[in-house]
C-alpha cells in the first residue's frame, strides 16, 4: 500500500495511453443500441426518393476529424444508397476540404456518385461570411454562392443546381450541419425557422447539450450525437463500421479510470 501512495501519477497517464493503443491495436467494437434522435435521423434520410435533394453544411476542422468524419461519412454514404441529390457548403476554407476528402471516399464506392460530380453532388466551398450566403442560398443557391464550386469550376452547367435552385423546401427534402462549434445556430435561425425545412444536426459530444432546446421546441428534427451517434448511425444504415471503434476505446477508458478511482480510495482509507 506504502508503494502505491507514492506512486508518481505519470505511470496512470501512460495507463491511459496503453488502454487506448491497444483499444486501436485490438479494437473492441462496440455497436450501441440505436437511440429515439438517431432512429429519427435515420428514417428521415431513409424515407428519400431517388434524387430528392439534401444539403450538407459542414463547420468541423481537423482537430474534430476523429469524432466528426466516421458520423458525416455515415450520412453520406446513407444518402448515396438513397440516390439522394447531395449539395455540400462549408463554414470555413478548412472544412471545405474535410467534406471534400469525406465525400471522395464516398463517391469512389458508387459510381454514380464517382463520376457524377456537378449531377448527383456538388461541393459549393465556402464563402467569405458564410452565414449571409446560407441566408441567401435560401433565394438562390448559385448566386449566393458566386457562381462557382470550391475549385472555381462554374456551376451554371451542372444539372444539380439547375434542378435544385434554392434552399428550400420547393426543392430540397433534408437539411444537415455537422458541428464541432456554433454553426448549428445559422442552420435554424437562417434556414430551418424560416423555410420549414427538416434540418438535422450532427454534433461532437460535449456540444449536444446545447443543441436540447432547440430539439425540445421542434426546431431540430434529430440530432446525431458525437462518437456513440455515428456508431448507431453507421449500424442502422449499414455503412462501414468506423466509430464504434472509438466508442470501443473510450468504453475501455472508462472502465480504466474507474478502476484507478477505486483503487485510489481503497489505498487511501488503508491506515
Amino acid at each position: 500500500m506504502t508503494a502505491l501512495r507514492r506512486l508518481d501519477r505519470r505511470w496512470l497517464y501512460l495507463g491511459v495511453l496503453l488502454i487506448t493503443v491497444a483499444a486501436a491495436v485490438w479494437p473492441l467494437r462496440i455497436a450501441p443500441r440505436p437511440t429515439r434522435e438517431t432512429r429519427t435521423a435515420f428514417d428521415l434520410a431513409q424515407a428519400l426518393q431517388p434524387g430528392a435533394g439534401v444539403f450538407v453544411y459542414v463547420e468541423y476542422g481537423l482537430g474534430s476529424r476523429e469524432e466528426m468524419d466516421p458520423m458525416l461519412a455515415a450520412v453520406l454514404g446513407h444518402l448515396a444508397d438513397r440516390g439522394a441529390h447531395i449539395v455540400i457548403a462549408a463554414r470555413s476554407p478548412e472544412a471545405s476540404q474535410v467534406a471534400e476528402t469525406v465525400m471522395g471516399g464516398v463517391a469512389a464506392r458508387d459510381p454514380a456518385y464517382a463520376k457524377g460530380y456537378g449531377q448527383t453532388w456538388v461541393n459549393l466551398g465556402y464563402r467569405p461570411a458564410p452565414d449571409v450566403a446560407l441566408r441567401a442560398a435560401t433565394s438562390g443557391i448559385a448566386a449566393a454562392y458566386n457562381e462557382v464550386d470550391y475549385a472555381g469550376r462554374p456551376l451554371a452547367g451542372m444539372p444539380i443546381l439547375q434542378a435544385l435552385r434554392a434552399l428550400n423546401r420547393t426543392y430540397f427534402a433534408l437539411a444537415y450541419a455537422f458541428d464541432s462549434g456554433d454553426g448549428f445556430a445559422p442552420m435554424i435561425y437562417y434556414v430551418g425557422t424560416p423555410t420549414g425545412l427538416p434540418v438535422i444536426i450532427g454534433a461532437i459530444s460535449m456540444e449536444v447539450p446545447l443543441l436540447q432546446p432547440y430539439l425540445a421546441a421542434g426546431q431540430l428534427a434529430a440530432v446525431i450525437a458525437g462518437a456513440r451517434g455515428a456508431a448507431e448511425y453507421e449500424a442502422l444504415a449499414g455503412q462501414p463500421r468506423r466509430a464504434d471503434v472509438l466508442v470501443g476505446a473510450s468504453a475501455m477508458a472508462a472502465i480504466y479510470v474507474l478502476a484507478v478511482m477505486l483503487l485510489g480510495n481503497l489505498v487511501a482509507r488503508r491506515p
